[in-house]
């Protein structure tokens, strides 16, 4: 059996029933360093690391785009000129954004997480697709909201047609904050941004995946269009890297998305 045959990539139904090429990967003791496919956390494998992943997705990571992600709220629409930033060296990624917005088909786009909160984003109408990396600052600057927004109005992308991915990402049983994340989380202006957040054990909790989901379905995503995948990565440090929960490498994990090109 082939390397990238003994790792095993977590899907979503719903992009799989839309024959969308995605996937998130995780850690495994079967490559290098647990699997980490970030060049921040592990320079000397993450390049193998990749290949064996991408093609166990049945990407082409040569034509993937990356970024530098800042935990912000940027978000950069990239094309044919741009397939392949950051696929082989982190120097070569977009800089400063923290979501990929791709319109054309065969450019696969990739965030990297360790407890943030990936989120691939899909409009089978047009088509168009996103990746989006928000932890709590991406998430209370509206990396989400801004991503939507960029949707609507340069594309003409209606939420209700969007299908939404979650994946794994700290929960609210492991992610105590303080109060200032929770006073930019609600200067967002969501009426119900209270369901995202509970004070427990005398620490403000955040969920992660609340937020987005509270923020997708105000802007008009249907709730069954949102679909979760995968758990807490501070509860199972094992299946995912954790930056809050490390155990052993810390590392990074990706959520991958395409567009179908016409032979798919």
């Amino acid at each position: 059996m082939t390397m990238h045959g003994m790792v095993h990539p977590q899907r979503s139904r719903l992009l799989s029933d839309l024959g969308v090429p995605h996937g998130i990967t995780t850690r495994t003791t079967v490559l290098p360093d647990d699997g980490d496919v970030s060049f921040v956390t592990a320079p000397a494998s993450a390049r193998a690391n990749r290949q064996a992943w991408w093609r166990a997705l049945g990407l082409p990571l040569e034509r993937t785009v990356c970024a530098q992600q800042v935990h912000g709220n940027a978000i950069a629409c990239v094309d044919e000129r741009d397939a392949g930033r950051g696929a082989w060296c982190y120097e070569e990624a977009i800089s400063g954004v923290d979501g990929l917005i791709v319109t054309a088909p065969g450019i696969p786009v990739a965030v990297f997480c360790a407890d943030c909160l990936p989120i691939l984003l899909y409009a089978p109408q047009r088509p168009i697709a996103a990746a989006i990396h928000a932890g709590w600052r991406g998430t209370t600057q509206g990396v989400v909201v801004r991503a939507l927004e960029m949707l609507m109005t340069r594309y003409t992308v209606q939420p209700r047609d969007l299908v939404a991915v979650l994946g794994p990402a700290i929960g609210s049983c492991c992610y105590a904050v303080g109060e200032e994340v929770i006073t930019a989380w609600r200067a967002l202006g969501l009426a119900n941004w209270e369901a995202a957040v509970e004070w427990q054990d005398g620490h403000w909790r955040f969920d992660l995946r609340q937020a987005a989901q509270l923020v997708l379905q105000a802007y008009g995503v249907p709730a069954e269009q949102i679909e979760c995948v995968g758990g807490c990565t501070a509860c199972h440090p094992d299946l995912w890297f954790s930056h809050r929960r490390p155990v052993g490498h810390e590392g990074r994990f990706a959520a991958v998305i395409m567009i179908p090109t016409m032979t798919e």
